[in-house]
């Protein structure tokens, strides 16, 4: 491993200093979520952007880049806690060849750096994005949307979407199981094929399996990667998840008019939803 012979060309933590404040402003967001964004940079390898002749021709980098949002308030002192825990938890998962995970974001910049020094001839940049930012916001209730993406070598780039439904009372994350009544599956899945068809420009008589999705028994069902919007819940499919690469990821959004009796009143869904 080339450990030792690493140049560290930037190891910058840089704390943006503006406060999205999340008023109601007319796009969802509301509620008493205040958060401080924060930026990460870390770079390094043996021949690195702005080290000592380097050229698009012989560069041999890794770059990281982390932006997050610091929660400074919530519904409780604890929810901020757990809000913030649960944040850095997303942007660490990562391990390195022995299965240890990192603690920190430099622990996550080192391991980066470290994977492509440890194969043999890399050439050119690795790179990999990491985002947290909050897409909705409510009294009790807001949606975190994770991204990711970058290039590790291979055909393809990688990237992908998470959403996650967040309780600002408690700080933890919600199911669908939380939010919607017993039984909601079948009612939830109908409604969500509509949306995935028109999302897809899918006729509804159009097989899945033809059109190139993979479907159990060709049988459209969600997937546990929602959040909550003022319109409705968001889904995302990203890559790989039922459909080739070439399709790409399939965002798709289920309107609360169309899964109303699947709410019940006493839901922390119901007050936005209606």
């Amino acid at each position: 491993m080339l450990a030792k012979t690493i140049v560290w060309i930037t190891g910058l933590l840089l704390l943006a200093g503006c406060k999205l404040e999340l008023p109601d402003i007319g796009d969802g967001i509301a509620g008493p979520l205040k958060v401080e964004m924060v930026e990460f940079q870390h770079a390094g390898g043996p021949q690195c952007p702005g080290s000592a002749d380097t050229t698009p021709d012989n560069i041999r980098c890794a770059s990281l880049h982390v932006s997050y949002p610091k929660v400074l308030a919530a519904g409780s002192p604890a929810a901020v806690s757990a809000l913030n825990q649960f944040i850095q938890g997303q942007l660490l998962d990562y391990s390195d060849p022995d299965g240890k995970q990192p603690t920190t974001l430099d622990e996550l910049a080192t391991m980066f750096v470290n994977d492509y020094n440890a194969v043999p001839d890399t050439m050119g940049l690795w790179e990999m994005e990491r985002s947290v930012q909050v897409s909705f916001g409510a009294d009790h209730l807001a949606t975190l949307k994770y991204s990711e993406s970058g290039y590790t070598g291979g055909a393809h780039p990688f990237s992908g979407q998470r959403y996650f439904a967040m309780d600002l009372d408690s700080g933890k994350q919600l199911t669908l199981k939380d939010l919607l009544a017993a039984g909601y599956e079948q009612g939830l899945n109908e409604a969500g094929e509509r949306a995935f068809r028109k999302a897809r420009n899918l006729p509804p008589a159009a097989s899945l399996e033809e059109a190139g999705f993979w479907f159990a028994n060709n049988a459209f069902k969600v997937n546990t990667n929602f959040g909550v919007t003022k319109k409705g819940l968001a889904f995302i499919f990203n890559p790989y998840e039922v459909a080739p690469y070439a399709l790409g990821p399939t965002e798709f959004t289920v309107p609360y008019g169309d899964i109303d009796t699947l709410i019940p009143a006493d839901s922390l869904l119901a007050p936005i939803a209606r």
